[in-house]
């Protein structure tokens, strides 16, 4: 009989020091990588547009290359939280539905119908970004989700054209397009795959055009 308890008892005192053991190990991981690369590949739309030309959605795309430090703020048993900085070189492209494009008189801009038929015309927007997002990860499900903003510069700006004969010509330009903007953005999902959605708060075009728009921007990040 006393062999037997001793037995037992060995056998519980082994399991609590692994039960220890391992709620150590998972209190001290974190589930955030001190550094991260993303790529964001994202549909955009207009919202609170005025008098915008017509876009063929699924073409008008953002692509987005985004290097973050993650600086963890709380390591948990069951949640991690850090606060993600660092930079994002993102491409907006708005692909017009007809055979548009814009243009620029000067403190203005706007668009108009082409007299010969193309197969492509869009505006590409370059920018470069600085977000900042609060992260919450939850270590039993591997699921994430974060919250934040972003400041940005337009960096470059053009139009491109593709005609029925299938030449092609880019024409570069301001266009009367906003230098500097600001907004929101979110991301959600498990592991590397993560559903995001940003949205600039001020318009895409100067204070004051006749046309204008918020972008609104919904896909993944990778």
């Amino acid at each position: 009989m006393s062999q037997d308890y001793e037995h037992y008892d060995s056998r519980d005192q082994s399991w609590e020091r692994h039960k220890n053991v391992h709620q150590k190990s998972q209190k001290g991981s974190n589930i955030f990588k001190k550094k991260d690369f993303g790529l964001i590949l994202a549909i955009n739309s207009f919202d609170a547009a005025y008098d915008m030309p017509e876009l063929n959605t699924w073409q008008s795309r953002y692509v987005g290359l985004q290097w973050r430090r993650n600086n963890r703020l709380l390591t948990g048993r069951q949640v991690d939280v850090a606060l993600g900085t660092g930079l994002e070189i993102g491409w907006n492209n708005f692909m017009m539905q007809h055979d548009e494009q814009y243009y620029q008189q000067g403190e203005i801009s706007d668009f108009e119908l082409l007299d010969y038929p193309l197969e492509k015309s869009k505006l590409v927007v370059n920018t470069l970004n600085i977000p900042v997002m609060l992260q919450f990860g939850f270590k039993e499900s591997d699921f994430k989700f974060g919250i934040g903003a972003y400041g940005g510069v337009r960096i470059n700006s053009y139009q491109k054209f593709k005609e029925a004969d299938q030449s092609k010509y880019k024409e570069k330009g301001a266009y009367n397009l906003r230098k500097f903007n600001y907004g929101l953005m979110a991301e959600a999902g498990r592991g590397d795959f993560k559903l995001f959605a940003k949205y600039d708060m001020l318009p895409m075009f100067n204070d004051n055009n006749p046309i204008n728009a918020n972008v609104l921007s919904i896909g993944v990040r990778l």
